[in-house]
């Protein structure tokens, strides 16, 4: 066993007699530990993962992905008169919503003006192009665009809500009532989720350390954990024979991100080499799963629009001569912003000891999730690192790059401008071939892709009947069950 692994063993004896005798827990409810809570049970107003992943069991979408990055919808076919103009027509068998309506034509067309109206929704964004909705039958409407747009279904991948909730302005986010698999259960501290088809409860409980979610689930406190955990702690539960583990290779992205207005960073010298000082496969090799890819772009490999891109090596040497360049009489320091999850701090005080090597002195800054998140939004960084979850339209380039798209007009949050850039994203929107943004993207180091992060769940020997997903959505749950032992 490696001293990393000694070492967690005795993390977890430690903790263990820490923690006590183990709580009284419902045999009928099977619980799920997370890292983060979600935030926002309002589907149009989740901006973190773990909201996305629980409202896409409790609501029911336009449209969705399937694992191939294709668009996919049980609730409407389509077809594209024009680049647009777009009818869409009702299939059969519409869900009903858990307060008892049936899905209609109505629910879907007042959830998009919904959506539109309220501007502080980032849904809105994705739904700016729309000029004009027609309701032409019961069955069938038309959306009219302003500007053609072939991808324009990607965007159509929202929740909806019943009509006659949003019209009484229903809080969705205290009482969300959608029409997926799971329904909402009132709970005065955790989340719980009931499966509409049997009644199996789910509840969500938060826990923040990654050992102590370990060291509950060999307690039999928890049921399940997904993601967030460090690759020792994985291979420490891979060796109990009371725990199942499930690997796949994962499609999200951690990136570092920049504010292109400091000073600094603004210079592309720099931020080649802050790239070229980060050791992304000795990070990927210790702390991350052995399914984690290194990245070079936004999406990953087997997605449509991913190009073939040569990376940047691991040159300290030539980051160092660069550096001394830029500033040979003073470090260079930057402040660097994360979540206080012990795992992404990890990963950033690693970063911080290799831009150190360089010359550049990094300091971290820890903020809880909400007030981090903010600042992401609101342009008051200048470095972090986050993960898009769930990012699979190729417009996302032009909502994050464009000069056009700085808030509340975009995604733009670290004020990049390029008018090359611009000119190769207006020119790529209409025509959908993305290959020119990519690489240019690339070459411009508008932002610094780490790795698509493998994913890993773990759960007791009681649970059968979950899977993991690329994208680390959590609709395993629809299948997971709990069995007697």
């Amino acid at each position: 066993m490696s001293s990393k692994l000694h070492s967690l063993c005795f993390s977890l004896i430690f903790i263990f007699c820490l923690l006590g005798c183990t709580q009284d827990n419902d045999d009928n409810v099977i619980y799920f530990g997370l890292a983060q809570s979600p935030q926002n049970l309002d589907p149009h107003f989740a901006y973190d993962a773990a909201s996305e992943k629980i409202n896409n069991l409790i609501y029911s979408p336009l449209f969705f992905y399937d694992e191939r990055f294709n668009m996919q919808s049980e609730i409407v076919s389509y077809k594209m008169l024009s680049p647009k103009e777009y009818v869409f027509t009702l299939k059969e068998n519409l869900p009903y919503f858990h307060h008892g309506k049936k899905m209609d034509l109505d629910d879907i067309m007042i959830t998009v003006t919904h959506i539109i109206s309220d501007g502080l929704s980032p849904k809105a964004i994705e739904l700016k192009k729309i000029k004009k909705l027609e309701k032409i039958s019961p069955q069938a409407f038309k959306i009219y665009l302003n500007s053609s747009d072939l991808n324009f279904v990607h965007n159509l991948n929202f929740a909806i809500l019943p009509a006659d909730l949003i019209n009484k302005n229903h809080n969705f986010s205290v009482n969300p009532i959608g029409s997926g698999p799971f329904s909402f259960l009132p709970s005065r501290q955790n989340i719980k989720i009931k499966r509409v088809d049997d009644g199996q409860i789910v509840e969500l409980i938060e826990i923040k350390d990654p050992t102590v979610r370990a060291l509950k689930l060999l307690k039999n406190e928890i049921d399940i954990i997904q993601n967030d955990i460090p690759k020792e702690t994985s291979k420490f539960l891979e060796g109990k024979e009371s725990i199942s583990v499930l690997k796949s290779v994962g499609s999200n992205i951690s990136y570092i991100g920049f504010n292109f207005k400091d000073p600094w960073l603004s210079k592309i010298e720099l931020r080649k080499a802050i790239s070229l000082a980060i050791n992304r496969e000795q990070l990927t090799t210790f702390f991350l799963n052995e399914n984690t890819r290194l990245a070079e772009q936004i999406f990953p490999p087997a997605h449509w629009v991913s190009e073939q891109i040569k990376p940047l090596p691991y040159d300290p040497i030539l980051a160092k001569e660069i550096v001394s360049k830029l500033s040979p009489d003073r470090v260079i320091e930057l402040t660097f912003k994360t979540s206080t999850d012990p795992f992404r701090l990890k990963i950033a005080t690693i970063i911080q000891e290799q831009l150190n090597e360089v010359g550049i002195r990094l300091k971290i800054k820890t903020l809880d999730w909400g007030t981090y998140f903010k600042d992401i939004q609101s342009g008051n960084f200048q470095m972090y690192g986050l993960t898009w979850v769930g990012v699979k339209n190729p417009d996302i380039y032009q909502k994050i790059f464009h000069s056009q798209s700085i808030p509340p007009h975009g995604l733009n949050r670290g004020n990049f401008s390029s008018p090359q850039l611009d000119k190769l994203l207006e020119a790529a929107s209409p025509t959908n071939n993305w290959s020119k943004v990519i690489n240019q993207v690339h070459m411009q180091i508008g932002f610094i892709p780490l790795w698509y992060e493998g994913n890993v769940a773990a759960f007791n020997k009681s649970i059968s009947g979950y899977t993991i997903h690329a994208d680390g959505n959590w609709d395993g749950l629809k299948t997971i069950k709990k069995n007697d032992l």
